[in-house]
C-alpha cells in the first residue's frame, strides 16, 4: 500500500489552514502482525546475518524481507480492553543490544512499569519459527528491578560504550548498569534522592541529551534536567536544574539537538501522554544561567496549528533525519487505547506523522506535518532506522492494532 497522501492539502480541517509543502517522502504499509503482542517494536540484526530484523514483544521477523516470523519465548496475544491491567501486554518495551559483549544481540524486556525488566540472553539461539510450539523456554537472567516510568530509554549515558538502563526504580532516578558477570545483580545508580512522590511508578517524559554542551550526556525529565557531573563517582546525586517542560502528566520520550542551528541543543517533548500538545522549547540564556523558551506546534485544537493538526495521545517519540537534508526531524502520533479507551481524542483516527524541521531565513523554525498512516499508532515505543540499505529512514511500531513496518520509498 502506497501512501500518496502527502502531498494532498489538509483542507478538511474546519478553519483557515496552509496547504501542506510537496515532499518526495513517502511510505509502503506493511502489517506484519494483525493482534496485540507489545506496545513497543524494536530494529536489530538478530542472526548476525548482515541484515536488521524487527522485535515486536517475544516475535521477530527476519529481515531484509520480514515474511519469516520466529519466536524467542511463549507468545501470548492481549485484549485491548479490560479492567486494570487486563488490556494491556506484559511487555511494553523491548531494547536489542550485545549487554555481555559477547554477539548475538541480547534482549532486554521491560514490562508493565513496577515490574522487574528481563533480560534474555542470545535469543536467536533458542528460537524457533513462529508456527511451532515452543520446545526450549528462554532462560531470564538478572536484570534492574522495579523498574517505573512510561518512558524508559536503555541508552549509554556514562559514555563507557554500554547502555544503561534509564528509569524510575524505588523512588529514585536511577541508571541500571548491566553487570560484567553474568549471574551477578545489576546495579542501580542514583541521579537522584530517594522520593517516592517524586519518582512513582507510573510517570511520562524522560530522556537523554547533552543540555549544556560539555560533552557529557545529561537526563532530560518532564520537569527538569539533570546535569551529568565531569568524573561522576557513580554515587553522588547529579545536580537538578528545574523548567516545567511538561508541567502536568508528561508525555512520552524526550530529546535535546539543536532545532534551530544556533549551535546548543534544544528540547522536544509531548506535553500528556493521554492527552494533547507537542513543543520545542529553544534554550536561551537566562541571567546567565541556561533557559528555555517554549514554542507550541500542535494543542488539543486544530486551530492552533497553522496546518490544521491535532491528536491525541503522543505516548511515543522519536527523532530521525527522515528526509536527508542533514536536520533531525521529529516522529510521532497516536498510542491508540493507551487508556482502554478513556482518554480524550480515543476513538480519532490512529496516526503516526513526521514534523519536518524547517529552519526559516529569520531564524525561526517551523514544524510541517506529513501523515505517514491513519490506521496505526505508535504505542509506548517505536524505531527508526535504515531497514533495507537505501540510507533512508524507515519505520516499526506495535501496538493494540498490530506490528507494522513502515518503508520508505
Amino acid at each position: 500500500m502506497l501512501l500518496c497522501l502527502l502531498l494532498v492539502p489538509l483542507t478538511t480541517i474546519i478553519g483557515q489552514v496552509r496547504d501542506v509543502p510537496p515532499t518526495l517522502v513517502s511510505y509502503e504499509k506493511l502489517q506484519l502482525l494483525d493482534q496485540y503482542i507489545s506496545e513497543g517494536a524494536s530494529i536489530a540484526d538478530l542472526d548476525d546475518d548482515g541484515h536488521l530484523d524487527i522485535i515486536a514483544g517475544s516475535i521477530w521477523w527476519k529481515g531484509p524481507l520480514f515474511k519469516e516470523a520466529f519466536t524467542y519465548a511463549p507468545v501470548k496475544y492481549f485484549p485491548i480492553i479490560g479492567p486494570g491491567l487486563e488490556g494491556y501486554s506484559t511487555n511494553f518495551f523491548t531494547f536489542p543490544s550485545d549487554i555481555d559483549g559477547n554477539r548475538p544481540i541480547d534482549i532486554l524486556q521491560v514490562g508493565v512499569p513496577g515490574t522487574d525488566s528481563k533480560w534474555i540472553k542470545d535469543p536467536v539461539k533458542i528460537s524457533q519459527p513462529l508456527s511451532t510450539e515452543m520446545v526450549e523456554k528462554p532462560t531470564y537472567l538478572n536484570a534492574l528491578r522495579n523498574v517505573c516510568h512510561e518512558s524508559p530509554d536503555f541508552v549509554d549515558v556514562t559514555g563507557d560504550g554500554r547502555n544503561e538502563l534509564l528509569a524510575f526504580s524505588e523512588g529514585r532516578l536511577v541508571l541500571g548498569i548491566p553487570p560484567l558477570n553474568i549471574g551477578d545483580d545489576w546495579l542501580a545508580l542514583s541521579i537522584s534522592e530517594k522520593d517516592p512522590k517524586r519518582f512513582p511508578v507510573y510517570s511520562h517524559g524522560l530522556g537523554a541529551g547533552d543540555i549544556n554542551g560539555d560533552g557529557l550526556i545529561d537526563l532530560i525529565e518532564k520537569s527538569g534536567w539533570w546535569e551529568q557531573p565531569e568524573a561522576w563517582d557513580l554515587s553522588t546525586p547529579w545536580v537538578y536544574h528545574s523548567y516545567p517542560f511538561s508541567p502536568g502528566t508528561g508525555g512520552a520520550q524526550m530529546y535535546a539537538f539543536d532545532i534551530d542551528g544556533d549551535g546548543d541543543n534544544d528540547v522536544v517533548t509531548s506535553m500528556d501522554g493521554h492527552g494533547y500538545g507537542l513543543s520545542w522549547f529553544e534554550q536561551i540564556e537566562n541571567n546567565g544561567k541556561i533557559g528555555f523558551k517554549e514554542h507550541v506546534v500542535i494543542t488539543d485544537r486544530a486551530t492552533d496549528n497553522p496546518y490544521g493538526v491535532s491528536f491525541s495521545q503522543l505516548h511515543a517519540m522519536k527523532v530521525a533525519d527522515i528526509d536527508n537534508d542533514g536536520i533531525l526531524d521529529i516522529i510521532t502520533g497516536k498510542c491508540y487505547y493507551a487508556h482502554n479507551g478513556r482518554d480524550p481524542g480515543a476513538e480519532d483516527p490512529a496516526v503516526i506523522y513526521w514534523f519536518k524541521t524547517l529552519r526559516n531565513p529569520d531564524r525561526t523554525v517551523e514544524f510541517i506535518p506529513y501523515l505517514i498512516d491513519d490506521e496505526s499508532g505508535v504505542g509506548r515505543q517505536f524505531s527508526t532506522g535504515d531497514l533495507n540499505g537505501d540510507e533512508k529512514i524507515d519505520i516499526v511500531a506495535s501496538n493494540k492494532k498490530g506490528v507494522f513496518v513502515f518503508i520508505q520509498k
